[in-house]
């Protein structure tokens, strides 16, 4: 096995394994990788969903999207597919997975099935990095505030577009929001990171509107400091997992009617505690 980084703080690709013939050595060697480097790729996989399954299992219990789970269902593969009649949703930003919900993923695994020939790529920013490139009083100042987290009327639309507005109404009344500290710690290493993002934070609470905007333009703009992020360009058969907790991450829709197909699975669940 062979591990690479791939930018300064965040990233590295690892090769010389097989993910459907790992070792416990090989898996535990991984795992460790991704808490050193937050998200962690490879290339020519062979993948397919029983196998990515299988995978997800070796690492943990597999969690289905909170909605799927409100409705008891058990987790199965996401697919996340795009082509002429199914372009790329509008505003996709910065953000963690369910961050609005009690719980975030610990961990998430995607694969690539098929690929545009120009863009898809997604990008990883390094939240504890840009935590610590704060100044010491800034710091200080954001450890003892929290921040509400909404789906926001994208989901509102989305789940009506789904289904019947009686259980729209259910699932929108379910997940209501949640507010969550700002700097959060790492479940595992227990190092401080900020947990905003433009796409779900809506307000810091305590301050005033025109103080939480400012705020948190300010902090999103910061963790998206191009010192802080990856960029992974996609091939068929890569597989990229990263860390809930350590990251935010976002996917430009840049790649216009092209198909693009992924495959994706979640493990583990944590609620994020202050740091």
């Amino acid at each position: 096995m062979k591990i690479t980084p791939v930018a300064s703080t965040i990233g590295a690709e690892i090769s010389g394994v097989d993910l459907t013939r790992l070792t416990d050595a090989e898996l535990v060697d991984i795992q460790c990788a991704l808490l050193a480097h937050h998200v962690v790729f490879f290339r020519g996989q062979q993948l397919e969903d029983d196998s990515h399954m299988e995978f997800v299992r070796r690492w943990g219990d597999p969690v289905p999207h909170p909605v799927h789970a409100f409705f008891g269902a058990e987790q199965t593969v996401g697919v996340v597919f795009n082509d002429e009649e199914h372009p790329p949703a509008d505003g996709e930003g910065w953000h963690t997975d369910h961050s609005w919900a009690d719980y975030v993923p610990d961990a998430a695994v995607l694969r690539a099935i098929d690929v545009p020939a120009v863009g898809g790529d997604t990008l990883w920013t390094d939240v504890g990095s840009a935590y610590q490139r704060l100044s010491p009083a800034m710091q200080e100042f954001l450890l003892g505030l929290s921040a509400h987290h909404s789906p926001g009327p994208r989901f509102d639309l989305e789940m009506r577009a789904r289904m019947p507005d009686e259980m729209a109404d259910q699932i929108v009344e379910a997940f209501p929001g949640r507010d969550h500290p700002v700097v959060v710690a790492h479940p595992v290493t227990g190092q401080p990171g900020l947990f905003v993002s433009p796409s779900y934070t809506t307000r810091i609470n305590g301050l005033s509107g025109a103080e939480s905007d400012v705020l948190l333009r300010f902090l999103c703009d910061h963790i998206a400091r191009a010192d802080f992020v990856v960029r992974w360009r996609w091939e068929a058969g890569s597989v990229a997992i990263w860390d809930e907790h350590a990251t935010l991450h976002r996917g430009p829709n840049d790649f216009g009617t092209q198909r693009r197909v992924l495959h994706r699975l979640t493990v583990g669940a944590t609620t994020p505690s202050a740091a």
